[in-house]
């Protein structure tokens, strides 16, 4: 059936708003899917638009005007503008700024010397240190090489017996409990030989590095917070919490090492966790 004026323009208008003059003068033949009913013989067929029926190609949006009855409608005012589609755009993903060390606040350290200040890690400690103070810098650096060339080796037996320490345990639970908040946990007798762990370190001896000297050196009280390093293999962000660990009497007996995930710290607290 051949369609009125006033359907044909409107239908060219609809059209050409949502694909354009040349979009439109570029087809042959259109197909609408709404069916629409003949005034003569009252029934609904498909209505198929002829080439004669579409837009001239040489026409322009403002050449194009609907007949409504009482006046023009622009059919440029209907066109799609880039401005229109910026507005329904999804909302740009807005990545979280870099976690700092500003993170961990007096609250969060107490947390970390109320786990740190129970009975496996004083009786540990107590029972190390009068064989560990005893030994020279060459015997400390003798043990310390042997760890390193453990760590490349099948045959492990000075790792192996620090991992199977009671203390080892512990402090692998309270890793794992912390669902990603702690990546590393050790700590370190009153020479600054690794006492307890919970992962296997690069090295044995920390006593010449600064999360000991700013540490268990520095006194009893002394929290010593590394700078934050960005974890190429997690994407996250880490920062080392190093504090000087007591016994029941108030004196120094050794030191601790946290490698926190900052990113996860971060995570908690927009979360409000």
């Amino acid at each position: 059936m051949r369609l009125g004026t006033f359907s044909k323009n409107l239908i060219r208008a609809v059209a050409m708003a949502a694909f354009g003059v040349g979009a439109l003068a570029q087809e042959t033949v259109y197909a609408v899917d709404a069916p629409v009913a003949t005034p003569d013989e009252g029934v609904v067929e498909d209505v198929v638009l002829a080439e004669d029926d579409l837009l001239d190609p040489a026409m322009s949006e403002s050449d194009v005007a609907l007949e409504d009855g009482d006046g023009l409608v622009d059919a440029g005012d209907a066109t799609c503008r880039p401005e229109d589609l910026a507005a329904l755009a999804l909302p740009a993903v807005v990545e979280p700024a870099t976690p700092t060390t500003d993170l961990i606040d007096a609250a969060f350290v107490n947390d970390l010397k109320s786990w740190l200040n129970v009975p496996v890690v004083r009786m540990t400690l107590a029972g190390r240190n009068g064989d560990s103070l005893a030994l020279d810098q060459a015997a400390v650096n003798d043990l310390d090489q042997q760890w390193r060339s453990e760590t490349a080796s099948d045959d492990q037996p000075l790792i192996t017996a620090v991992l199977n320490s009671p203390l080892s345990t512990y402090l692998l639970r309270v890793q794992a409990g912390s669902l990603g908040l702690y990546s590393e946990i050790f700590v370190m007798d009153a020479q600054g030989l690794n006492a307890g762990q919970s992962a296997i370190t690069s090295d044995y001896w920390q006593g010449d590095e600064a999360k000991f000297q700013k540490t268990y050196d520095a006194g009893v009280s002394a929290t010593f917070i590394d700078e934050a390093e960005y974890h190429e293999g997690s994407d996250t962000w880490r920062a080392q919490v190093n504090l000087t660990l007591a016994d029941a009497s108030g004196a120094k007996i050794g030191a601790a090492t946290v490698e926190l995930n900052l990113t996860e710290l971060q995570r908690r607290r927009t979360a409000g966790m």
